[in-house]
């Protein structure tokens, strides 16, 4: 009888602790909630934006599900950024991601690829082609074909106009190397020299502090107005060999570059419903600085930078529906005039452009020359088409 008693005290002891662990769970998870904070791993993260040089501005909090997404990714270990003061970048990966309706426009980038980088592969992901473009693109010696696992991400990835693939792409395979080019099926590239122009931006930075970049974009800030250095020369000196100089001396480009300039402004391309993740000092955003860059072409390194300050938001936000597609596609076609270009209000919003330069913008003190390559002879924009592979088949 007396172990029947002591057996059942022992059972209504188990059955309070347990209780207890509970509610002090359920506590935590009520003061994480209160605090918008998450946490995974026995770690604590804050999964709002905040605009670097006003960290009180804190944007909507991204759902604490996708911590999982930036775990796999490498983001939230340290030890798979490249540390510049131990490794130098010496070779990029190009990689693209192709729709069915776009095989044709990007027949000529292939062909302009090949063309300039004979002794590589290009990585091209497949976003829905048909069995008869799988056939040509895996007969392609210089194309590495892989298919995007659309099932492993929210279902709103598999919706290329959605444009939540665009960084998400650039994210597996940035996991795997150092550096990587993202190019559109439009980009046409006109050289191979200029990787290794624009990684003498980011391994200048051997030997430098972690707040160099920006204190050093302080500085140049101050010598452009004081030298009245110029924006935007590429229609007349799109290798600009003294800026570029200019540029490498002083180190404080950021570790993502872009490409190409658009005709417009970020704010004019931002939805209010992305704002809410994003917020932004709309009095820093000026023209001409705020010119946006075009993602039709980027460079990404692979560096702490990069990681905690660009590609940890800009996946969060490619995994968010209402934060990558805050509105349904639509053409800026007729949109866009002389009048609201750098509007400071709603335009057009451009999805994955809109992103990416509102977070380079924010982080490189308002000014797109921070990370833009300006070195104009590259690549451009073009829509001719190839129908024809077979000529891409050759050696």
């Amino acid at each position: 009888m007396n172990i029947n008693k002591n057996f059942i005290y022992l059972l209504l002891f188990i059955f309070i602790c347990i209780f207890f662990v509970n509610a002090s769970e359920k506590n935590f998870e009520e003061k994480k909630n209160d605090n918008n904070l998450c946490v995974y791993k026995n770690h604590t993260y804050d999964l709002r934006y905040s605009i670097p040089l006003e960290p009180k501005r804190k944007g909507k909090s991204f759902n604490c599900d996708l911590i999982k997404y930036l775990d796999d990714f490498g983001y939230l270990n340290e030890s798979t950024y490249i540390d510049l003061n131990k490794e130098q970048i010496s070779k990029v990966q190009i990689v693209t991601a192709i729709t069915q309706d776009h095989r044709e426009e990007a027949g000529r980038m292939l062909e302009s690829f090949k063309k300039h980088f004979p002794e590589e592969k290009i990585i091209v992901y497949d976003l829905g082609f048909n069995s008869k473009t799988i056939k040509e693109m895996k007969s392609l010696k210089f194309v590495e074909y892989r298919k995007f696992n659309v099932s492993k991400y929210p279902k709103h990835v598999a919706k290329a106009r959605s444009y939540g693939f665009k960084w998400l792409v650039v994210a597996e395979v940035l996991k795997e190397y150092p550096a990587v080019i993202w190019a559109d099926a439009s980009i046409r590239f006109q050289n191979k020299y200029f990787i290794q122009k624009i990684n003498k931006f980011v391994n200048c930075y051997k030997g430098k502090s972690e707040n160099h970049k920006h204190k050093e974009q302080l500085i140049v800030k101050k010598l452009r107005e004081k030298n009245k250095i110029r924006h935007f020369t590429y229609k007349n000196n799109p290798n600009d060999e003294k800026l570029y100089k200019f540029n490498v001396k002083h180190c404080y480009k950021s570790n993502v570059i872009m490409h190409i300039p658009t005709f417009h402004g970020i704010l004019s391309t931002t939805h209010e419903t992305f704002a809410k993740y994003f917020p932004v000092n709309k009095k820093k955003y000026n023209y001409p600085t705020e010119r946006q860059q075009s993602t039709a072409f980027v460079t990404f390194y692979r560096t702490k930078d990069t990681i905690q300050n660009v590609m940890k938001w800009i996946v969060l936000c490619s995994l968010t529906h209402d934060c990558t597609e805050p509105v349904h596609w639509f053409s800026c076609d007729g949109h866009f005039n002389n009048k609201n270009l750098f509007a400071k209000k709603h335009i057009c919003h451009r999805f994955d452009q809109t992103l990416l330069t509102t977070i380079l913008h924010n982080s490189n003190n308002y000014d797109n020359r921070n990370y833009a390559a300006e070195l104009y002879d590259n690549g451009i924009y073009a829509h001719d088409i190839l129908k024809d592979y077979k000529i891409l088949m050759k050696n």
